[in-house]
């Protein structure tokens, strides 16, 4: 299974299980009119809403890289450009008035210049981390976490190095993949 649809069958099935789980996770206020579900009430002030495909060019990839200022892993670019989605924790939201919110929200310059790409902001205020330090061979590339007050410790003016920034990370997986398959 490719990227790609690796990517898309993770929603479909992460939307499915929350469904059967708990259906209020689907459901939130100021759902953008294109992502609400079959039947949603358009005077409720909670609706539901459903995976869209997500219609983001290169050009947008390209600006978030710059934005950023890392270059992204393949299965980071897949997980971004599958569908647009309004998942909290542990994933991050991606709508289609907001791209790449959940990222955005995560971002932070000092995990970046230590060789950490934030993509996510979790319910416990942990910070996931797709670790850079095997990039190119993405399935070698750790997920991590990191308390975000442990973070926000840090002078983000001083030269901060790696070792003192993975002192404080926890693996949470071994690749991407697993991390996700592990929301399952």
């Amino acid at each position: 299974m490719d990227t790609a649809e690796f990517m898309k069958d993770f929603f479909e099935r992460y939307y499915r299980k929350l469904s059967k789980e708990y259906k209020g996770a689907l459901e939130l206020p100021d759902v953008p009119k294109e992502m609400w579900a079959d039947g949603a009430d358009p005077k409720s002030e909670w609706k539901p809403w459903k995976l869209i495909p997500a219609a983001i060019s290169d050009q947008e990839i390209e600006e978030l890289e710059r934005d950023l200022e890392v270059k992204l892993p393949s299965m980071v670019k897949s997980f971004l450009t599958t569908y647009f989605h309004l998942f909290d924790d542990p994933v991050g939201r991606n709508s289609s008035e907001d791209h790449f919110e959940g990222m955005k929200d995560a971002w932070n310059p000092l995990l970046v210049k230590a060789g950490y790409l934030p993509f996510a902001w979790d319910e416990d205020c942990y910070i996931r981390c797709f670790d850079l330090a095997n990039m190119p061979d993405e399935d070698q590339c750790k997920i991590c976490q990191i308390d975000h007050e442990i973070l926000f410790s840090f002078d983000e003016e001083s030269e901060i190095s790696r070792k003192e920034i993975e002192q404080e990370m926890k693996v949470i997986a071994n690749n991407f993949k697993e991390y996700l398959e592990n929301l399952l």
